[in-house]
């Protein structure tokens, strides 16, 4: 069994949402000097690849520790964005039209794969496209519960007004996202996928090793 890795490395320094907490590493005890090696680790709940759980943006909302487990391992679906508009060219919308044809019934893991996970490393990573709060709407109807995309939001990152209709609409549903996978655009339609997170109690996201495999 090939597994494809999802995830981009934690390192210090990498590139985080805007105001979000930095990454570093540091040597808290170094094997040479104390018999053993242990690495101090700092970030933000919603460093790298990770998961939203409604807590992030709804009041009393479900935490990472009282996520089902179940939602979170199994089939996927993949949804390569058909048209050439977000090939470089930054904040375009995607809407239904913009992607694969969309089955009657969606399994409950959704990704939306723009391929913008190229520009992580770069500024024009917070210009990335959107989904139009009308295909979020679609996807919740034919199945989806966990929405997972290969940018830094499923909602405009560069609106100053900060409005985040799809968070709303999906965690305000108790639904799950998933932001910065990587390497959507080399899945098939149908994959096996698992984006399990630390199991950290009380709060509102967490990393997590997202893996997938054809079915």
């Amino acid at each position: 069994m090939t597994l494809l890795d999802l995830s981009h490395p934690l390192r210090t320094g990498m590139p985080v949402y805007p105001c979000d907490p930095q990454v570093s590493t540091t040597a808290a005890l170094k094997l040479e000097d104390d018999g053993a090696a242990v690495t101090h680790l700092q970030f933000g709940t919603h460093s790298g690849t990770h998961l939203d759980a409604p807590a992030h943006t709804v009041p009393h909302g479900r935490t990472v520790d009282q996520l089902d487990l179940e939602r979170l391992v199994g089939a996927a679906y993949v949804l390569q964005v058909r048209t050439e508009h977000t090939a470089g060219i930054a904040a375009q919308v995607i809407r239904h039209e913009d992607v694969d044809p969309l089955p009657e019934e969606l399994p409950g893991i959704v990704c939306i794969a723009t391929g913008w996970d190229q520009y992580f490393y770069e500024e024009l990573r917070e210009q990335h496209p959107f989904i139009a709060p009308e295909l979020a709407h679609e996807l919740w109807q034919r199945g989806a519960r966990v929405l997972g995309v290969d940018t830094l939001s499923p909602d405009p990152t560069s609106d100053e007004a900060h409005q985040v209709p799809v968070h709303d609409f999906w965690l305000g549903n108790d639904g799950v996202i998933v932001e910065n996978l990587r390497r959507l655009t080399v899945l098939p339609q149908q994959v096996w996928m698992s984006v399990l997170p630390l199991n950290v109690e009380g709060l509102d996201g967490s990393p997590v090793r997202a893996v997938a495999r054809p079915l």
